[in-house]
């Protein structure tokens, strides 16, 4: 008597959801179009140099690469096979982040700020793989991690007050943030769900689930 074939386990619903529902890709291109709107109008309102504040994964990057390796070999996530995934610089693109940054490059004065929890070690492989998916920019500035402690707060205080690793390039004006955590924005009242800071889907990981 022959052995069936054992069947693979289905990746969790979180992940088939993120890959292959319309429904992810829809919440995407609607954000980015209604960030576009919103973008376009505040930085005619600007008379010097502006920015926008965007984190990188499951913002503009999609890993959702390096969560099917996980899954299919049954382990979790590590810092280690982290790295080992960035290094690779095989991440894709969120739905809708490529065209928007392109407009948003387009526009007078305009600069981009990732500001990402990966560590300023990879910054190199983070551009190359920007580069190589057509969303790199000659004027981006990459505020990654230089240590654990060294968290997003202190990063984004740096940007809106043109200190630390900012000061070479002075105080910006952001008139957006973008990310796919609450703590990728400032906590700020004055900022405003939809006008000014604008949230990616993520079911996958993050604080929430811890």
């Amino acid at each position: 008597m022959g052995c069936a074939t054992p069947q693979r386990a289905p990746f969790s619903t979180a992940l088939d959801w993120v890959t292959r529902s319309r429904e992810y890709k829809a919440v995407c291109l609607q954000t980015y179009a209604s960030a576009l709107e919103k973008v376009a109008a505040a930085a005619q309102k600007e008379p010097g140099p502006w920015a926008i504040v965007m984190d990188l994964d499951e913002t503009v990057l999609d890993n959702s690469g390096y969560q099917r390796d996980l899954e299919t070999k049954g382990e979790a996530y590590s810092q280690e096979s982290w790295e080992v995934w960035v290094l690779k610089k095989e991440a894709a693109l969120v739905p809708g982040a490529k065209e928007f940054i392109s407009k948003v490059r387009a526009l007078p004065r305009a600069r981009i700020i990732f500001i990402s929890n990966r560590y300023a070690r990879n910054t190199n492989p983070t551009r190359l793989n920007l580069e190589k998916l057509g969303v790199a920019g000659a004027n981006d500035i990459y505020m990654l991690r230089k240590e654990k402690a060294d968290t997003k707060i202190i990063r984004q205080k740096e940007v809106l007050e043109g200190t630390g690793r900012m000061v070479k390039h002075g105080a910006h004006r952001v008139v957006a943030w973008f990310g796919d955590a609450a703590h990728d924005m400032p906590d700020d009242p004055k900022l405003k769900w939809g006008t000014h800071k604008f949230m990616l889907p993520n079911p996958i990981y993050g604080n929430w689930d811890e």
